[in-house]
C-alpha cells in the first residue's frame, strides 16, 4: 500500500465510501434474509444455490454493455438510475412478504432484478474511484472499498439474521430499500470531475467491441481474468453451501447470520491488519499463492468442523483468504487498463468474476444435490490448489509497474486532404530502416508494438520487408475510420510510448521513420 495520505482524507472518496457501506449493509441483510427464506420455502440444494446464481448472473449478462454505457454517458446519472431501480425492487419484496405473496419464483426474480441494478452500478462506480483518488492511491482505495464491503458483510448478516429470526423477512427487505437512499444522496450532492472523453465520441456497439479487442490483445489482462475466474469459481463454494450446512445442523437464522458475520470479520481483519503488510513485502503472485492455499484448507474444513465456535473460526480464515485474493485481483485488473477503457474493462472483469461465481454456485449446488456438501467442498479445495499453481504458470506481478497514463505523444496531422470522421478504412504505414543483423531483435520488438496497435483500435497490423532492400521494413495497420484513428491518438499511454521507442531505436536513418496515411477508395463509380 502507498505511504501517502489515506484516501479517506479525500472528502469525495470518504462520502462515496460511507454511502457504499450503508448501502452494502442493507444489501447483505437482504441477501441473508432472501437466501434463508428460500431454505424455508424448499429443501432443494439446487434452488438455494440458484439464489447466488441469480445474484451473479446479471453482472455476467449486462456488465459489458453497462460498462460501455458508463464510458459514454454521465456515470453519476447512470448510478442514480440503477440505485433507484434497486430501491423499488427491494420495496416490492417487502410488500410481497406483507401480502403473503412471495414464493420461490418471485424471490428468484427479485434477486435477479437487484443483480441487474448492481450490474449497471458497479462498472461506473469502479471507474469513478481512480478518477477521485488518482493512480498513486488506487491500491489503498480499493483495499478500503474491500474493508467497507466487509464491514457491511460482517454487520449486515448478523443484523439481518437477528431481525429475520424475530420479525421475519419483510422488515429486512424494507431496510434494504432505505439503504439505497445513502448512495442516491451522495451521488446527487457530490461534486465530480469526470475524466475528459475523446472528441471523437464512440457508439455503444463500437465501445463494446473496443473493450473486447483491448482485452483480447492485452496478455496481462488475460492472465488476470483466467486466474481470477478459476479462483472465484472454487472460492465461492463455502458461501454458497453455508446456508445448507447450517440448516442441516438444525441451527436457526441468527446462527446463519453470525456465521456469515464471521466470514466478513475475517475479511476486515485481513484488509486492515494483514494485507497492507503482505502487499508491502510480497508481489501479487506471492500474495495470491498464499491466499489460494489458505482458502483451500479453510474450504476443506468448513463442512467437517463441529460446533458453532470452530466453524466460526474457520470462516474467519476463509473470509480473510477470500479478501486477500479478491483485492489482489481487483488491484491487478485496475492496473492493466487505461482510463479510456476503464469502465468497459472493469465490466469485462466483472463478467468473468461474476460468471465464475454464478457457475460455481450452480456446480457446487449440483454436486451437493448428487453427493453431499463435504464432497463439494473437497472438490472446491482442489480447485483452489490449482489456482495456486497458476501463480507460476500465469504470473501477473509485472502489472504493478505499468504506466498507462495518457502520453499525448502522437502529434496532430498535416494532411493536404483531411478526411471526414466516418471515412475509412484508413491504412497507416511506417517505414523503418534497420541494420539487417538486428532483424531478429527488431521483429521481437515489433511483436509487442503490434499488440498495442491492435489494443488501441487497429483491426489488422502487419510488418513487411522489402525484397530489394533488406534494411527497409514497413509496418502497416488498418483502422475502421478516420475518427477511430483520431481516438488512437487520445488512447496512447506512456507504456505504449515505451514500446514505440524500443522499436524506433532500431531505425538507422537520421530522419524519423516516414509515416503515411491512406484512405481506401471505391473503385466503382457511382451511377446517376
Amino acid at each position: 500500500m502507498s505511504d501517502g495520505p489515506s484516501p479517506l482524507r479525500n472528502p469525495l472518496f470518504r462520502a462515496l465510501w460511507l454511502g457504499s457501506i450503508v448501502s452494502n449493509i442493507g444489501t447483505t441483510m437482504n441477501d441473508t434474509a432472501a437466501v434463508w427464506t428460500m431454505t424455508t420455502l424448499t429443501g432443494s440444494a439446487t434452488m438455494v444455490s440458484l439464489m447466488q446464481a441469480m445474484s451473479s448472473l446479471p453482472l455476467f449478462l449486462f456488465a459489458l454493455p453497462a460498462g460501455a454505457m458508463a464510458d459514454l454517458v454521465n456515470r453519476r446519472r447512470l448510478i442514480l438510475f440503477a440505485q433507484t431501480g434497486a430501491l423499488l425492487t427491494a420495496l416490492g419484496m417487502a410488500v410481497l412478504v406483507w401480502l403473503g405473496m412471495l414464493n420461490q419464483s418471485l424471490l428468484l426474480l427479485a434477486t435477479f432484478q437487484l443483480g441487474v441494478a448492481a450490474a449497471f452500478t458497479t462498472p461506473a462506480w469502479q471507474a469513478l474511484i481512480p478518477e477521485v483518488v488518482g493512480r498513486q492511491q488506487l491500491g489503498p482505495a480499493i483495499a478500503l472499498s474491500g474493508v467497507g464491503y466487509n464491514i457491511a458483510r460482517s454487520l449486515g448478516p448478523i443484523a439481518g439474521g437477528l431481525l429475520l429470526a424475530s420479525l421475519g423477512p419483510a422488515p429486512v427487505f424494507a431496510i434494504n430499500a432505505l439503504s439505497f437512499v445513502a448512495v442516491i444522496i451522495v451521488m446527487s450532492t457530490g461534486t465530480y470531475v469526470a475524466t475528459p472523453r475523446s472528441a471523437q465520441r464512440e457508439q455503444m456497439l463500437g465501445a463494446m467491441a473496443a473493450a473486447i479487442r483491448y482485452v483480447r490483445h492485452a496478455s496481462a489482462m488475460r492472465s488476470v481474468l483466467a486466474r481470477g475466474g478459476v479462483h472465484i469459481f472454487a472460492a465461492v463454494a463455502p458461501v454458497v453451501l453455508l446456508p445448507i450446512i447450517v440448516h442441516s445442523r438444525n441451527w436457526n437464522a441468527s446462527d446463519f447470520g453470525i456465521m456469515m458475520g464471521c466470514y466478513g470479520v475475517g475479511a476486515i481483519c485481513t484488509a486492515l491488519l494483514v494485507l497492507p503488510k503482505l502487499r508491502a513485502r510480497f508481489s501479487f503472485d506471492q500474495v495470491l499463492l498464499g491466499a489460494s492455499l489458505v482458502s483451500a484448507a479453510a474450504t476443506a474444513l468448513v463442512a467437517i468442523v463441529p460446533g458453532r465456535i470452530p466453524l466460526g473460526m474457520v470462516l474467519l480464515v476463509a473470509g480473510g483468504a477470500w479478501l486477500a485474493g479478491l483485492n489482489t485481483f481487483s488491484v491487478a485488473s485496475q492496473s492493466v487498463f487505461p482510463n479510456w477503457v476503464r469502465a468497459r474493462s472493469s465490466a469485462i472483469y466483472l463478467v468473468v468474476m461474476q460468471g465464475s461465481s454464478a457457475l460455481g454456485a450452480i456446480v457446487w449446488g449440483q454436486v451437493t444435490s448428487h453427493f453431499n456438501a463435504p464432497v463439494a467442498l473437497t472438490v472446491a479445495a482442489v480447485g483452489l490448489v490449482f489456482s495456486a499453481i497458476l501463480s507460476r504458470l500465469l504470473p501477473i506481478s509485472h502489472v504493478e509497474n505499468l504506466d498507462l497514463s495518457p502520453s499525448n505523444h502522437w502529434h496532430g496531422h498535416a494532411l493536404a486532404n483531411e478526411p471526414a470522421p466516418d471515412d475509412g478504412p484508413i491504412l497507416i504505414t511506417i517505414e523503418y530502416h534497420i541494420d539487417p543483423a538486428e532483424a531478429v531483435a527488431f521483429r521481437a520488438a515489433m511483436f509487442h508494438l503490434r499488440e498495442t496497435r491492435l489494443r488501441d483500435g487497429a483491426f489488422r497490423c502487419s510488418v513487411f520487408v522489402d525484397l530489394n532492400d533488406a534494411t527497409l521494413y514497413r509496418e502497416t495497420f488498418l483502422v475502421g475510420s478516420w475518427a477511430e484513428h483520431l481516438r488512437q491518438h487520445d488512447r496512447a499511454t506512456v507504456e505504449d510510448q515505451r514500446v514505440e521507442l524500443a522499436v524506433q531505436a532500431f531505425h538507422r536513418l537520421p530522419e524519423p521513420p516516414v509515416v503515411r496515411h491512406l484512405l481506401m477508395t471505391n473503385l466503382r463509380e457511382k451511377r446517376v
